[in-house]
């Protein structure tokens, strides 16, 4: 069976040189049929639309059998995604707009928002039901004015399916390698005539994983989703139309697959922050190295050998001798539940062609996540209950969301819509510790207002308006703003002694005495202004907007930062962006060919970057700051065509330059100073010191520069009946993609292909499938950490800085003594290393779908 899967799935990257040659239909069987968005909160078809927007539609899904955001960010162009935590911690990257720090440092935020069915979705869809997604519009550049918050530099908006006006039902099974089942269904219908339909579904997955964790010796990467959805529609006059759904989500994942390319790998950046400078652990775990290099240069490589996590307690054979661990993680993989509630109201007044529309959004969310962060065999621990990088913790999230739109007749030569916005959200995280410390076994959340925990509100309150008015047939001109405020607090607790409290100063009550902080408010005015031109099968345009992301707080870390900084280092700005673009969309050789291109360039301004600076004792804080700016310009082209009867043809291209214009790394400063930690703010560096950390011209990390992606799909018609035999072949390329500011690591360029064989008619589909048929195994992605395997204190017989606490003998230095009018200091933590995730392999799968 295998085998036939495998040349079945081959074959079809055979077929397309084939089916070009087939003989042309007429223009009626062949043309490419219309798609209708809401790129700009109201429908249209896409080929009127003046704004960049990829559309992954529900066909597209279906035939090709993608699964989640990742999958459709590769059949569309200007977006790269990377699933570097599993399923877990999204960060989407549009038109190179990105951040390290993005989701993965509390409050700070990816530029690209996620929305379903129009409503702000704060959070992670990767583990979506596809078979309820109606389309998937992926517009790009600073939408801050039409969709408010964290859209300056796209948006993704998903579109759920509504009722079918006739009773129908679908289901869908899957069979894939690696223990990977999905199966879901469908049933859509009338309850009162034209007044009241209903669309229920469910979906069960689960996706056994295919690499093993070398202490252990389990599998890990598992994953499992169960979901469920309601949708009402109910329209008691022509006038009026309530749209409400309900759907609940549970996700429940395994150890993530995640390996450690060790400080034995780096090869670049000699200095004082390397293995080749500390004392070696206690054998068979600890490790000495005579590397003195303290990072890495060039292309990760993938080592599905050396996953080595204390996620369980485990006896294991380390350099021939036996090792007994203990369990390192109070919570291991991902466990997420939520339940989305979401209304539209939409009202024609009188018939007279004005509507009045009420978007409403509901959202409660409980995440519980962990790892064994060292990614190592290394084992330290904080104390019985807490293990030392074990990021085990729970999240509570409550969002709620209400908007309202008053919008003049869309036969109008000037149109305009008007509207207000109002989003609150409540979060809550507590740390996972040992319930029974002495035998390290259960576990149990640290009390709200301890240690490790937080609490933290957002309330943004926004006016919105358009006016686009008709200055000939052909010429049009749109104008959009939105004026935000956006208010914001924080409780953080990172040790027992130290608190920070910002805004809702009745929390105190809560959590301890405690002298807090303001709250922080940010306000913003984004405008959009577009001109557009259309002929036939012809649209010219040209937009300029501004868009903005979050700002936030540093917590305790910016009280302690803030002596040095010379500033009040508790906040940070929001993130802003403008530019233009100018594209052109066009429909050709009666609607056979239909192709759209994009030109932009971007400036974006307070980037916020991960800054550290010294402290007490010689202590380094991580604080955000944002000091540093950049820019991104490129283009995007998209081409579909439908040559003949049966055979559709799509293809994507986009470049994206992004590049900073200004800023001081710190970790920069570290690599090229040979090991001196920073003793400036590197907010405002020294002359001496910007050679060594100057980010200018640097790429920003997580997006790939080029992206390209193509498909191919023919079906011919089988017999007298309506059988059909399909063939799809699809690909999607990404080069390399940096992984730090420093430019220095990065991971490969991806290229996949997959196909899909079989057999359909009106009522039933079958079909043969085979996923990264080129077994690309490059990593999506990595991050720089800690290697602790090789322990902080220095060795005694190296060469070191005189304010480093090892033996006064050792007299010469391997860098400066003295630095910025002060004495230098090494830095002498732990070597950094690079953890990554790894990339599913070649799997090859049966999958039958049945309507009735």
């Amino acid at each position: 069976m295998k085998s036939l899967l495998k040349i079945a799935a081959l074959s079809v990257t055979a077929l397309t040189p084939v089916v070009v040659q087939a003989q042309d239909a007429p223009a009626e069987e062949t043309g490419l049929s219309d798609i209708v968005v809401t790129a700009r909160r109201t429908s249209e078809t896409l080929q009127d639309t003046p704004v960049a927007v990829s559309v992954v539609t529900a066909d597209k899904i279906a035939e090709q059998g993608l699964t989640s955001i990742d999958d459709f960010a590769r059949q569309a162009t200007g977006i790269s995604f990377s699933q570097a935590f599993g399923r877990f911690t999204d960060r989407p990257v549009i038109r190179g707009a990105s951040n390290v720090l993005a989701n993965v440092q509390f409050g700070v935020e990816t530029g690209a928002a996620y929305f379903v069915d129009g409503i702000y979705f704060q959070g992670d869809l990767q583990s979506c039901d596809p078979n309820e997604i109606e389309r998937v519009e992926i517009v790009k550049g600073p939408q801050s004015a039409l969709y408010g918050r964290n859209t300056y530099a796209g948006a993704i908006n998903y579109i759920t399916k509504d009722p079918s006006t006739e009773f129908s039902g679908s289901g869908r099974a899957r069979y894939a390698q690696n223990n990977e089942f999905d199966v879901g269904a469908s049933i859509s219908g009338p309850i009162l005539g034209d007044v009241l339909g209903f669309r229920a579904g469910g979906r069960y997955y689960k996706y056994g994983g295919e690499f093993r964790n070398n202490i252990t010796g389990q599998k890990i990467g598992k994953e499992k989703s169960k979901s469920g959805y309601l949708t009402l529609v109910f329209k008691p006059t022509d006038n009026v139309k309530m749209r409400t759904r309900i759907s609940y989500q549970q996700d429940r994942d395994g150890t993530r697959a995640f390996f450690l390319q060790g400080a034995d790998a780096n090869n670049c950046q000699p200095g004082f922050r390397s293995a080749g400078f500390r004392n070696a652990g206690a054998p068979p775990i600890g490790r000495s190295s005579t590397n003195r290099n303290q990072w890495f240069c060039g292309t990760l490589q993938p080592r599905p050998n050396g996953i080595f996590l204390n996620s369980d307690a485990a006896t294991w054979t380390l350099n021939g001798a036996s090792v007994t661990q203990a369990d390192g993680t109070a919570f291991d993989g991902v466990a997420n539940s939520q339940i989305n509630i979401s209304n539209n109201f939409t009202w024609d007044i009188g018939g007279s062609g004005w509507t009045f529309e009420v978007l409403s959004g509901y959202r409660k969310n409980k995440n519980s996540s962990g790892s064994d962060s060292d990614h190592s065999e290394a084992f330290s621990a904080f104390g019985p209950g807490e293990p030392l990088f074990a990021i085990s913790d729970r999240d509570r999230q409550v969002d709620m969301s209400q908007e309202f739109k008053i919008r003049t007749p869309e036969d109008n030569s000037v149109r305009a819509m008007v509207g207000g916005y109002i989003f609150k959200q409540k979060f809550w995280s507590q740390d996972y510790v040992f319930a029974d410390p002495a035998a390290r076994t259960g576990r149990v959340l640290v009390p709200l207002g301890g240690n490790a925990t937080n609490y933290a509100t957002i309330f943004n309150r926004a006016m919105f308006g358009m006016i686009e008015a008709d200055i000939t047939d052909a010429l049009s001109v749109t104008a959009e703003v939105r004026r935000a405020i956006e208010d914001k607090t924080l409780m953080d607790r990172s040790s027992a002694t130290s608190i920070f409290c910002a805004g809702e100063q009745t929390r105190q009550r809560q959590f301890g005495a405690a002298t807090c902080l303001a709250g922080g408010t940010f306000k913003g005015t984004d405008p959009r202004i577009t001109v557009n031109y259309k002929m036939d099968g012809l649209l010219l345009y040209a937009n300029y907007a501004t868009g903005r992301k979050p700002g936030g707080f540093n917590g305790t870390a910016g009280i302690l930062a803030a002596a040095v900084l010379g500033r009040d280092a508790s906040t940070y700005a929001p993130e802003k962006s403008k530019g233009f673009e100018i594209g052109a969309k066009f429909d050709a050789l009666d609607n056979r060919i239909r192709g759209a291109v994009a030109l932009y360039r971007n400036k974006l301004s307070n980037v916020q970057l991960s800054t550290a600076v010294p402290g007490a004792a010689g202590s380094v804080n991580s604080v955000v700051t944002t000091s540093s700016n950049a820019r991104t310009q490129g283009f995007e082209a998209e081409l579909q065509a439908a040559p003949a009867k049966g055979l559709t043809l799509t293809a994507g291209l986009s470049y994206v330059d992004a590049k900073f214009r200004s800023g001081c790394d710190a970790d920069l400063f570290i690599y090229q100073s040979g090991g001196i930690r920073p003793n400036f703010n590197t907010a405002a560096p020294p002359a001496a010191a910007l050679p060594l950390c100057d980010l200018t011209g640097k790429r920003l990390p997580l997006g790939s520069p080029w992206t390209a992606n193509g498909s191919a799909s023919y079906e011919v018609p089988v017999g007298s009946g309506d059988m059909k035999a399909f063939g799809i072949t699809s690909f999607s390329y990404e080069s390399a993609k940096n992984i730090q500011t420093d430019n220095f690591a990065k991971v490969g360029s991806a290229f996949l292909v997959n196909a899909r064989l079989g057999v359909k008619t009106e009522r039933f589909t079958i079909a043969l499938f085979g996923r990264n048929l080129t077994n690309e195994d490059s990593v999506p992605l990595a991050t720089r950490w800690f290697d602790l395997r090789y322990g902080s204190s220095c060795r005694a017989d190296v060469p070191q800085l005189p304010t480093v606490a090892c033996p006064s003998t050792i007299a010469r230095p391997i860098a400066p003594t003295s630095f910025n009018g002060a004495t230098a200091v090494a830095e002498t933590g732990s070597p950094r290393g690079i953890f990554g995730a790894l990339r599913k392999t070649r799997t090859f799968g049966i999958e039958a779908t049945m309507n009735f």
